[in-house]
């Protein structure tokens, strides 16, 4: 009896990607978050590099990004673009700007039956553009 050889096919993903929303990137040198959260100042513009750990289940119209041991709620200019809902656990590069202000109780409760951790707290995000990877 003879045994017909085998081949063996790998079969490996696609190379991902890079999708795109909101302005283009300016490359600004990336910040760094937990040095951010430490003293952050309203309005300051920054590049911030992570991961994604959750997005609205909703529409995608926030993300929380995680860099490191620290986290912030992300939400876009103008409430002008989205992201895909099913985001999370990817790479991400954003741009924009610092917001320091409490969200009202409401719009915590809000935020967290989309799914949000980070609502609560007195900083965040305000993204111009967003790159996944």
């Amino acid at each position: 009896m003879r045994l017909a050889p085998v081949l063996f096919v790998l079969a490996l993903p696609a190379a991902a990607e890079t999708q795109r929303f909101g302005k283009p990137l300016e490359g600004r040198a990336p910040d760094n978050l937990e040095s951010v959260l430490r003293a952050p100042v309203d309005g300051q513009a920054v590049r911030l590099e992570g991961r994604i750990e959750a997005v609205c289940r909703n529409k995608g119209c926030w993300l929380e990004l995680k860099q490191a041991k620290s986290s912030v709620h992300v939400t876009f200019e103008g409430y002008a673009f989205f992201v895909p809902k099913d985001s999370a656990g990817r790479e991400v590069v954003i741009e924009g700007r610092v917001k320091v202000a409490k969200p009202r109780p409401e719009e915590v409760e809000h935020l967290k039956g989309e799914g949000a951790a980070r609502a609560g707290a007195g900083v965040s995000i305000e993204a111009t553009g967003v790159e996944l990877r």
